[in-house]
This record gives structure tokens, C-alpha cells and sequence, in this order.
């Protein structure tokens, strides 16, 4: 099998699809370069997107899932990967060795980490994780578990107020 001559076969034929690839390439190519960098975003996009995944698990298991909660998280994702695109182009402008993109990649990655292993034990898949990687992030967990049960309580009391005045449900 001839894997590279069926690959231009499917760009002849599909002209839209290469375009779109190409694009979506030149500019990744342009956030994050190639090499080293682009490995490392790739590795925090995974944490995020595992994050995301997670925290939806975790969040339909106790019952506080939220529209609002989840449009501003998108807007946080989306800043943190703006911020690391733009850390990456300043190293490049500046002929640093990827000082800054170094610095935001671990003070974005290491509590988008910590939320996502807090998120797997909110979602009750704790048995894969290691104890001591548990401990490492109680305090995530504790404070995730106390905002849910927050919103649980403000939705509770919503709801109360709503049926003590006749509104419908």
C-alpha cells in the first residue's frame, strides 16, 4: 500500500479538505511553531480538553451543571491558549530561548493539571489515580466539591423560592 499516493489522491479529489488542512496547519505553525513548543501545546491542550471532559463527567454525577459556568470556562480555555500563542511569537520577536511561553505553559498547565485530576475524583474514577497524587491536589478537590455544593444550594433555593410563589416549573 501506497499510503502517500492515496493521501494526494484524497487532496485531488477533495480540494475544500486540503485547503482547510492547510490552513488549520500554517496557523498552529505560526502559534506555536514546531518542534519542542508545538509538543508542549499539544501536551497542554490534551490536559485542557481532559479537563473539559472530566469536569462535564463530574459535573452531570452531582447534578450542577451549568451553561453559564461552562461558557466562561471556554473563554478561559481560549484565553490561556491565546496567552501561549502570544508568549511563543514574543520569544520569537525577542530571540529567547522560549522564556515566556516556558513561564505561562507552567502557570497555566499546572492548575489546569490539578483541576483535571480534582474533576476525575469528583467524577468517581479515583481509583486511577494514585494516592499520592490525591493528596497533592486535596485542596482542589475540596474547594471543587465546596463550589458544587454551593451551586446546588443556590439551585435548591431557587427552586424553593419559585414554587413558594406558584410560578411554574
Amino acid at each position: 500500500m501506497n499510503y502517500l499516493r492515496e493521501y494526494t489522491q484524497l487532496l485531488a479529489a477533495h480540494p475544500a479538505i486540503s485547503a482547510t488542512g492547510s490552513i488549520a496547519l500554517s496557523v498552529i505553525n505560526f502559534m506555536y511553531g514546531t518542534g519542542i513548543t508545538l509538543t508542549f501545546a499539544g501536551i497542554f491542550g490534551a490536559i485542557l480538553a481532559l479537563d473539559w471532559l472530566s469536569g462535564r463527567a463530574a459535573s452531570k454525577r452531582d447534578g450542577t451543571m451549568a451553561s453559564e459556568y461552562g461558557i466562561n470556562g471556554a473563554y478561559r480555555s481560549a484565553f490561556m491558549i491565546g496567552i501561549l500563542a502570544l508568549a511563543y511569537r514574543v520569544d520569537i520577536a525577542l530571540g529567547l530561548p522560549y522564556v515566556l511561553f516556558g513561564y505561562f505553559l507552567l502557570n497555566f498547565g499546572l492548575p489546569t493539571w490539578k483541576s483535571m485530576t480534582a474533576n476525575v475524583f469528583r467524577a468517581g474514577w479515583e481509583v486511577w489515580i494514585p494516592q499520592s497524587v490525591l493528596l497533592r491536589v486535596a485542596d482542589e478537590i475540596e474547594h471543587k466539591t465546596a463550589r458544587a455544593n454551593k451551586r446546588l444550594a443556590e439551585r435548591e433555593q431557587y427552586l424553593n423560592v419559585r414554587n413558594d410563589t406558584g410560578d411554574e416549573q
